[in-house]
């Protein structure tokens, strides 16, 4: 049995996934992302893990990408639009 885990984000309620349902991610939808470090990056991922551990982020409409580290993720969320 699992725990729930909610965060607030500007003026959001959100339920976080487990880290291990990245791989069934949208990637065409913006999602929050939550590390043990308190930080929360927001953008778009196929949620693929590489060889090193890491996933990539980028933000819609960009080919900029980033490595984020997938054993510090605590969870995952989808923004709210509107």
């Amino acid at each position: 049995v699992g725990s729930e885990m909610c965060i607030r984000d500007s003026g959001q309620r959100y339920t976080l996934r487990d880290p291990e349902d990245i791989g069934g991610i949208d990637s065409n939808r913006t999602a929050l992302f939550v590390f043990n470090n308190g930080q929360i990056y927001r953008g778009c991922t196929d949620g693929e893990v590489d060889d090193d551990g890491d996933f990539c982020l980028s933000k819609k409409d960009t080919h900029h990408r980033i490595g984020l580290p997938f054993d510090r993720l605590l969870g995952w969320a989808y923004e709210k639009e509107g």
